[in-house]
């Protein structure tokens, strides 16, 4: 079993404690979400809900047949329709074992733009949310894939607003959350300490307002309810624009496996994945530039144990 580890005194002096989770950490995690991820499968194919694999795990899939190796989360995508009648069945459904954190959601608490499935009894508490309330455990991302406009500059203009109004959201969310180890973390990188600054400004300026309303309408902002034949990702790696496709290449979606589940992908993976990482994205970057990942604190409580995993 794997206990809880704390990275730092979680005093705000310092942020040396950060740490990567272990091999053997990175294995148990990816076991457990994989739980998570055929749990919440379920509860979609019994209400008619589309789920997809997007981002990184929809490379996995194609490239590793499963998680990139040097990965350590689950991304998801459902239609907008699909993913507000989620937060509708999800209380009866699965909220005895699972917290849901999303926007325009009465009685969730509100962690980012999009949605989290947090699983209950277990923490893996990131840096930036040091400060934050609600559920820091094992989550699952899922964004909500949104009708875009037809026209590449009507896409452009409403996508430079979306876009603003989501780092104005989450420039808000870290400054009210704030806290000495991030700010001593950030100052080891010079572009990163800029970013840094800007936020804690644009907090600042938006401090009249609570991050929840900001995130609230954020979400409100970004949904299209014409159907153009044109459809995003708002709160995609990409952004906006960049996350634009035609609703073709999505839908119907296409059957892959990830570690030996059937999971839908965008119909047209290929378009997908290459408008996200490039026409070569089947080659794996070295090394020295695959994403890593700390913590400042890990327990997958009872889930740690591998015995367990196995049942479950």
């Amino acid at each position: 079993m794997i206990s809880s580890r704390k990275a730092m005194a979680v005093s705000e002096e310092n942020a040396e404690g950060l740490y990567e989770p272990t091999a053997d950490e990175m294995a148990r995690m990816k076991r457990v979400m994989l739980m998570m991820y055929r749990d919440v499968a379920r509860v979609c194919r019994e209400n008619g809900l589309t789920l997809m694999l997007g981002g990184g795990s929809a490379l996995g899939a194609v490239r590793h047949g499963g998680y990139i190796p040097w990965d350590d989360d689950i991304d998801l995508m459902m239609p907008r329709a699909d993913y507000e009648a989620f937060k509708r069945v999800f209380p009866q459904a699965l909220g005895e074992k699972y917290v849901l954190q999303a926007p325009n959601t009465p009685g969730c608490e509100i962690s980012n733009t999009f949605m989290k499935i947090i699983l209950r009894g277990t923490e893996r508490l990131e840096l930036q949310k040091l400060n934050a309330p609600g559920a820091h455990g094992l989550w699952l991302d899922v964004f909500p894939i949104d009708n875009a406009p037809a026209s590449a500059a009507a896409r452009a203009v409403r996508g430079f607003f979306i876009d603003a109004l989501n780092y104005l959201a989450v420039s808000n969310y870290l400054r009210t959350f704030d806290s000495a180890a991030l700010r001593e973390y950030v100052s080891a990188a010079p572009a990163a300490k800029r970013n840094y600054r800007l936020r804690m400004a644009l907090g600042a300026l938006t401090a009249f307002l609570p991050y929840r309303t900001l995130y609230n309408l954020f979400d409100r902002a970004a949904q299209m309810k014409k159907n153009t034949g044109w459809i995003t990702v708002p709160t995609g790696i990409r952004h906006y624009a960049g996350e634009a496709h035609r609703a073709s290449a999505y839908f119907p979606p296409s059957e892959w496996k990830f570690e030996g589940e059937m999971v839908l992908l965008p119909g047209d993976a290929h378009e997908y994945l290459s408008q996200l990482y490039g026409p070569d994205y089947m080659t794996p970057p070295p090394e020295g530039r695959r994403e890593r990942h700390y913590y400042v604190a890990l327990d997958l409580g009872a889930y740690g144990n591998e015995a367990d995993d196995e049942k479950r």
